[in-house]
C-alpha cells in the first residue's frame, strides 16, 4: 500500500543462480529511499539504500506465468536506473484491473515518472513530462457564452443616445425610464 509508508516488501530472487542460493530480497520503501538487504543461508546477507532519485520510476509489466502464455502476471516494480539487479517489485497479481490502481498509486506516492513495457521489453513513458509537470493535448477553448455576450445594462449601455439636454425637466418630475 502507497498510502502508508514506510511499506516493507519480500521478493524471492527469479533469477537461476539466485535462486538456487535462496536469495530473498527484504527492502523498506520510504518516501525519499528505498533500503535493502538480499539475504541467502548460504552467502550471507548483502545490504544497500538507494535514493529515490536512483530510480527511472515505476513501471508496469506483463509477464506469461507458463510456457503456453494461457495466465499472465502483471507486476509493478521500482526501475533503477543504472543498475536492473536493484530493480525492486512492489506488486504482482494476475488482476490487471487492480495492477494499474496500484501502479498509478505507486508513481503518485513516490513522486516517480510511470513507465510501461512494450513487446521487445523496453520501458517507455507513459504519460508526458516536462519536468515535474505532467503535458498533455491543448483543451479546446470553450468560447463565449451566448447569454453572457450581452453586457448588462449597468454599463450604461442601454440603447438610449446621451442627450442630457431631453433629461433635464426644470419645475416637474422626469418620466420614469
Amino acid at each position: 500500500d502507497p498510502f502508508h509508508l514506510p511499506q516493507h516488501v519480500a521478493v524471492k530472487a527469479t533469477g537461476l543462480v539466485e535462486r538456487a542460493f535462496g536469495f530473498i530480497r527484504f527492502a523498506s520503501v520510504y518516501k525519499d529511499a528505498v533500503t535493502a538487504y538480499d539475504s541467502s543461508p548460504i552467502l550471507g546477507r548483502f545490504e544497500w539504500s538507494e535514493p529515490m532519485s536512483a530510480f527511472d520510476g515505476v513501471a508496469l509489466r506483463v509477464l506469461p506465468c507458463d510456457r503456453q502464455a494461457s495466465k499472465f502476471v502483471a507486476i509493478v516494480e521500482l526501475c533503477h536506473a543504472g543498475n536492473a539487479a536493484r530493480n525492486l517489485a512492489v506488486y504482482a497479481g494476475e488482476d490487471g484491473v487492480d495492477a494499474s490502481s496500484r501502479w498509478r498509486a505507486w508513481g503518485r506516492a513516490l513522486n516517480l515518472p510511470l513507465l510501461i513495457e512494450d513487446r521487445e521489453g523496453m520501458l517507455h513513458p507513459a504519460e508526458r513530462r516536462l519536468g515535474a509537470l505532467q503535458v498533455s493535448n491543448p483543451q479546446p477553448h470553450a468560447g463565449a457564452n451566448p447569454l453572457s455576450a450581452r453586457r448588462p445594462l449597468t454599463f450604461g449601455q442601454s440603447g438610449q443616445p446621451r442627450l442630457w439636454a431631453g433629461r433635464l425637466v426644470v419645475g416637474g418630475r422626469p418620466p420614469a425610464y
